[in-house]
């Protein structure tokens, strides 16, 4: 009785055993090969760009929210017109895959500027978290890290600030959409 017991649990050892190999090498090779394809690496600009814009509407809401917009020389229904009309953007450019892909394209400077400052100087951070990190310094008067975003100030929160101002003017996506496209980075570059 014992030397089959004996047998018996050799066998389900090697049984064990051979299962637990042939899920390891699956693993290893893989069944279908990962890759980053184009789409997602134009959705990654897109992404990373449009965060800043996110996170300087969001400060904007809970600015007239709050009402605290006194360091902002304009009225309140401008900058509630500038909310309306970058949501109806981003809705509109949603819908519109074609003219993203064209933004990815046009927003490849500020996109490679934006990440060779991150790679400098938070590389454990992703774009998105250093671009929301500068606009929150910006907004907390206790943050001491603006060398951190800019030499000479905060330039990162600066690129968003102003270009949102000049961008959401208008309430055409169209139009909104050209000036995106040409977005300005040219005050920011020597400073950076």
């Amino acid at each position: 009785m014992h030397k089959y017991l004996k047998h018996l649990l050799i066998y389900s050892l090697v049984l064990i055993y051979s299962c637990t190999d042939e899920v390891k090498v699956q693993e290893r090779t893989g069944l279908a090969p990962t890759t980053e394809t184009p789409q997602a690496n134009e959705n990654k600009k897109y992404n990373a760009i449009i965060n800043g814009f996110n996170k300087k509407i969001e400060i904007l809401r809970k600015r007239i929210k709050n009402n605290s917009l006194d360091k902002i020389p304009t009225s309140v229904q401008e900058h509630k017109d500038r909310i309306t009309a970058y949501e109806q953007f981003i809705s509109w450019i949603e819908k519109n895959p074609d003219k993203k892909k064209e933004l990815d394209e046009a927003w490849t400077e500020a996109y490679n500027l934006l990440e060779q400052r991150r790679a400098e100087n938070a590389p454990e951070k992703t774009l998105a978290e250093y671009i929301s990190d500068a606009i929150d310094c910006k907004e907390n008067p206790s943050c001491q890290d603006t060398k951190k975003y800019g030499t000479q100030d905060n330039q990162i929160n600066r690129l968003f600030g102003v270009n949102s101002v000049s961008i959401f003017i208008s309430n055409n996506s169209k139009e909104i959409f050209v000036s995106f496209k040409q977005i300005n980075i040219s005050f920011i570059k020597d400073n950076f």
